[in-house]
């Protein structure tokens, strides 16, 4: 299933490549709205069920949070525009012992894309950090997409 996620990843990416360039000055987001418009005909296609997509600007890094269900195996896939040259998320499980955040997966690759798959311990909120080590050059900003799947 990751396998088959990453090939739709690369797909689209490859894709959008010829797209238009996005540039934050000249303000355009529809171009990583149409990045998110062809993962979800993919997923919709598989028979997979989005139960969220986020799409924010990110400096650095960026906190995203979301209740999810010891029921269920989910891919957490990240993605930005054409600023982006590496772009990862980590995936964080709150440790009511020792209090804090604990990192439970992340995404190492260095593509603009970021793909990881997490099946919870228990229904709780869960905490997916987007990073962006690098930026294309002439970009420090950047728009990216987050979307949380399952079967």
């Amino acid at each position: 299933m990751k396998k088959l996620i990453f090939v739709v990843i690369i797909t689209v990416f490859g894709f959008n490549i010829a797209s238009n360039a996005q540039c934050i000055n000249e303000k355009l987001s529809y171009p990583i709205y149409k990045q998110g418009a062809a993962l979800v005909d993919q997923f919709d296609t598989q028979g997979q069920e989005i139960v969220r997509i986020e799409y924010d600007l990110v400096f650095t890094s960026k906190e995203s949070f979301r209740n999810l269900s010891a029921d269920w195996k989910y891919t957490i896939v990240g993605f930005g525009d054409d600023g982006v040259k590496d772009l990862d998320v980590k995936v964080y499980e709150y440790d009511d012992l020792l209090e804090k955040w604990s990192l439970i997966t992340e995404d190492a690759s260095t593509e603009s894309f970021a793909l990881v798959t997490v099946k919870p311990t228990k229904d709780a909120l869960y905490k997916v950090e987007v990073i962006v080590y690098s930026f294309n050059e002439g970009y420090d900003v950047a728009r990216y997409g987050l979307m949380y799947v399952h079967d």
